[in-house]
């Protein structure tokens, strides 16, 4: 079936609109599952139970079977072990269920006789929405399925998948940030004001709509961020990297205009954040942006914001210990000299010369360090140092 324009475009917005009222999830799901042209389709967490803040939310599959699979086999869940086992489960990866168990190799698992036979599924095509590599996101998978009796999905329907969880990491991404220790979502403007990460809503033109208390002090502080004055016409007030960061300027207009615009183009996943440094080349800032839908409780008077923007402060995560590095992920005490030596910035060339050690070295302790503390990306690593920070404060 070609795919309806329209109605995906209008399934976006359904989908960005569940970031700040989660009921909406279910709804958004079927969805999914129709434009897949599937039956049935779940979002859940491969890796976390209920009591560890995972979770399973469904369209058209029986609770009774979803609770004991959530809670008696996850773990033997034949197409997550595939996943995990081969090095696929990264952001924003799609895959028809046969690439990773052919489905004569399934329909002789249990799995397959407790879990999908008494939910009448036997055809799945799963994507990965957010992997293992940030402490602000629960790894997420969605899955769609469809009856034994029909066709295996096609490579359209898995690229239609793979469009779709961009978007998902993108409402899931601002949920989950907002999320405080209750797993409760911040969608007033006092609630925002509560969080430690900057947070600022823009208008449909890129004018600031709020900034939250941390935000403000940011401002403020007019080390990373400022604002430019604009009139009404234009918008309002608009975010703007000081003058030292000029060369940033661009990479950071285009992560708000394409967080304005979800459906200009192929969105990028939430995950790719824009890491920005001090006047000495520390690391010093994470900004993530992302769009939101209607987000009628953030609203200002009668305008409701369009996008959302993460403003993480990283001053604080030079004082965690390289033997707390070493403790918590066993790392090597080379690993984690590594590792402090990149929260001090500079070049690979410079870490090794401060370190009297090979750039090679450095890039392979790096790597290392990323990899036993489950990121791959310097900005995931440092938002979980940051974390670590928070914590121990």
């Amino acid at each position: 079936m070609a795919l309806d324009f329209a109605r995906y475009d209008e399934l976006v917005h359904r989908i960005y609109d569940a970031a700040l009222e989660p009921s909406h999830w279910p709804d958004a799901l079927k969805g999914i599952a129709d434009a897949c042209d599937a039956a049935r389709s779940a979002m859940f967490t491969p890796l976390h139970s209920p009591e560890q803040g995972g979770y399973a939310v469904v369209y058209d599959l029986p609770p009774i079977v979803v609770e004991r699979w959530a809670n008696k086999v996850r773990q033997d869940d034949p197409f997550a072990i595939a996943a995990f086992s081969r090095g696929l489960f990264l952001d924003g990866a799609a895959w028809n269920g046969d690439e990773l168990v052919p489905h004569a190799d399934l329909v002789r698992t249990a799995f397959y006789r407790e879990i999908f036979e008494p939910m009448d599924v036997a055809r799945v095509c799963a994507g990965v929405v957010f992997d293992a590599v940030d402490a602000h996101k629960v790894p997420t998978v969605i899955t769609v399925y469809r009856p034994e009796r029909d066709a295996p999905f096609a490579p359209m329907q898995v690229e239609t998948l793979r469009r779709l969880i961009l978007h998902v990491s993108r409402a899931l991404g601002v949920m989950f940030h907002l999320r405080n220790s209750q797993f409760q979502v911040a969608a007033t403007h006092a609630a925002l004001d509560r969080l430690s990460s900057g947070v600022v809503l823009l208008n449909g033109r890129g004018g600031v709509e709020f900034c939250n208390s941390s935000a403000l002090r940011q401002l403020q502080s007019q080390d990373i961020l400022v604002l430019h004055t604009g009139g009404t016409a234009q918008g309002g007030d608009r975010l703007a990297l000081v003058p030292r960061l000029q060369r940033y300027s661009a990479e950071f207009q285009s992560t708000l205009g394409d967080a304005l615009s979800p459906l200009a183009a192929v969105p990028g996943h939430f995950s790719n954040a824009l890491l920005l440094p001090d006047a000495h080349g520390k690391p010093i800032c994470v900004v993530h942006a992302a769009p939101l839908g209607q987000a009628s409780a953030l609203a200002v008077g009668n305008s409701a914001p369009k996008a959302i923007v993460f403003i993480y402060d990283l001053a604080a995560v030079g004082k965690v210990p390289p033997t707390l590095l070493c403790e918590l992920f066993g790392l090597t005490s080379a690993e984690a000299r590594a590792a402090q030596q990149m929260l001090r910035g500079g070049t690979a060339e410079e870490i090794a010369l401060r370190l009297g050690v090979s750039v090679n070295t450095v890039k392979s302790h790096l790597k290392a360090a990323y990899a036993k503390s489950g990121t791959h990306r310097q900005a995931d690593f440092l938002k979980l140092l940051m974390a670590l920070t928070v914590a121990a404060g």
